[in-house]
């Protein structure tokens, strides 16, 4: 009987859960935008570019309604949302399209004085909707029906046994025909889906300059998780709460960072064995690093020798502190390969080795480009080398010998410039 009414209070508990949903979603989607902007990108790029299209003329005119809106304070929020092709890595357009909300939001907010609090972004990533709506309205398209089949049927991946990948929405599209129906997407529909559009919902509408149609975001289906590349196609309705990067609580600023850093080891200089480092960041959280050291000194008459290369790749996971998040604690994955040659007049050592491990430093922000950074890198290293004894001019040869070795292979005390292109971000403060 116990069981019964635990299952019948389950269905009721269930039915009123979806109903809640429903409801939610139902009240989400009654808000309607007053008035809506598209801008272009360049393929690749995430700049705001007046040039492309038609984004001056129409960008002018929307701007002057958001300050209008605002000057009465009748400004609701606006809405943000992005979109790349789907040419290139998926990761790398899930940035892409981040990087191009937070580049719209931020001129809209320099040019109309707009809090960015009242700014939300989406960033969407690949925009198949718009590609499905942009084949079945072109009759140019070859294979336009196949084209719409793999569109709509097949998902974005395709998962086989043991939930690994064996497909994927863009991997059919690219076998079609050899590559030739990707290849024509590619060059007449593909930079056409390198857009933003920018959604301004009122307080009143009754108080809007512009006498037009409410433009309603396009609804969208259950997202599709991409466990590969970790990016998230979020659904609509978009709700204040559901935008990670909407404002709600605490205070936030407009965080920006350079894209590349070039670096100086000064301990490594202190021995006479110059590094130089060049940083890619790739985004707020995750950078790749490449570090090259050489000492190539010789004093032949003497029979001393200290020559040494090495190059070391590494890729960081890094949190950013401080108010302006300028700081940063990272954690790194290193690999490096090497080759040295060792005398002392009386003994020589001339060999390569490989090594690799895990590095941790922090990095303290100086000015607006410089910074210090200090770090270790702790790990294991094999070297095979050959013994010899130095004699007139001559390096007889001894024995030939390995090593092992676990233990610090890096220690770091660097200055920092940095450079390249801006990338803006909103944060909470750090109180430190």
């Amino acid at each position: 009987m116990l069981g019964h009414v635990q299952d019948y209070l389950m269905k009721r508990l269930i039915a009123f859960l979806l109903l809640l949903d429903i409801f939610a979603g139902t009240i989400a989607m009654a808000q309607t935008a007053t008035d809506s902007i598209k801008i272009y990108f360049w393929p690749g790029y995430s700049r705001f570019d007046p040039e492309m299209e038609s984004n001056s003329g129409a960008m002018r005119h929307f701007m002057e309604e958001i300050r209008n809106q605002a000057a009465i304070d009748n400004i609701e929020r606006l809405l943000v949302r992005s979109y790349t092709s789907p040419d290139g890595v998926s990761t790398a357009n899930e940035l892409l399209s981040e990087n191009r909300c937070f580049a719209v939001a931020s001129h809209i907010a320099t040019e109309t004085g707009v809090d960015m609090a009242l700014i939300d972004i989406d960033p969407e990533g690949i925009a198949w909707d718009e590609l499905r709506r942009m084949v079945a309205a072109d009759n140019r398209v070859p294979l336009k029906n196949e084209v719409l089949r793999i569109i709509d049927n097949t998902p974005v991946w395709v998962y086989g046994a043991g939930h690994k990948i064996t497909g994927s929405r863009k991997k059919s599209l690219m076998e079609l025909q050899g590559g030739d129906v990707y290849r024509w997407l590619r060059r007449y529909i593909f930079p056409k889906l390198n857009i933003a559009v920018v959604y301004l919902y009122l307080k009143n509408d009754s108080f809007s300059n512009k006498n037009l149609s409410a433009v309603e975001p396009t609804m969208k289906t259950k997202p599709e998780i991409d466990n590969i590349t970790l990016g998230i196609i979020s659904s609509a309705p978009i709700t204040t709460k559901s935008i990670t990067h909407t404002i709600d609580t605490g205070r936030f600023r407009d965080i920006t960072f350079h894209r590349f850093a070039l670096k100086t080891n000064v301990l490594y200089a202190a021995i006479i064995m110059p590094a130089l480092e060049l940083e890619w960041r790739m985004s707020k959280n995750w950078s790749v690093n490449l570090e090259g050291n050489m000492a190539w000194w010789k004093k032949k008459a003497a029979h001393k020798c200290y020559q040494m290369a090495i190059v070391s790749p590494e890729v960081r996971r890094m949190w950013p502190r401080g108010k302006r998040h300028r700081n940063n604690i990272y954690v790194g994955l290193f690999a490096g390969a090497g080759l040295y040659d060792l005398e002392d007049g009386t003994k020589g050592y001339r060999g390569e080795g490989v090594m690799a491990g895990l590095s941790f430093g922090y990095s303290w922000s100086l000015s607006k480009r410089l910074s210090l950074e200090t770090g270790i890198g702790l790990g294991w290293m094999t070297t095979q080398y050959k013994e010899y004894t130095p004699y007139e001019n001559h390096h007889i040869y001894t024995r030939t010998r390995s090593t092992n070795y676990f233990g610090p292979l890096k220690l770091k005390l660097a200055f920092a410039w940095h450079f390249g292109s801006v990338v803006r971000y909103r944060a909470k403060e750090d109180k430190a």
